[in-house]
């Protein structure tokens, strides 16, 4: 599996989390939060919203390297940071994305 699936999903609440699970049926995609979420509704926000499912995240940290950082450090598996000046170990530069993914709105593929 690629270490993050496409398509990529923006995800705001376990509700909408939940509505995407079963919109795709078991197939992999990327959950991705919404634009600035990290700084603004905090990594412990993210961290028990995409808690009991095994896909990969993408956390988005708006220009906050630090909270990058300490997103990659917590398990977080993919962070967006549009200001990142910070050393990364060689194993995270595939974990970092200095843009936002296109992301796919789950609520508007349901109602059609």
């Amino acid at each position: 599996m690629p270490p993050f699936p496409q398509p990529f999903v923006t995800i705001s609440t376990r509700q909408v989390l939940t509505l995407a699970c079963q919109h795709f049926g078991g197939h992999p995609f990327t959950p991705v939060s919404p634009l600035h979420a990290g700084a603004s509704l905090g990594l412990d926000w993210w961290l028990h919203l995409t808690e009991k499912t095994d896909l990969p995240s993408i956390l988005d940290c708006g220009a906050s390297a630090s909270l990058a950082l300490k997103a990659l450090y917590e398990g977080v598996a993919g962070v967006i940071c549009r200001d990142f000046r910070a050393g990364l170990p060689a194993t995270m530069k595939h974990r970092l994305f200095p843009d936002r993914p296109p992301c796919e709105d789950i609520l508007a593929l349901k109602i059609t």
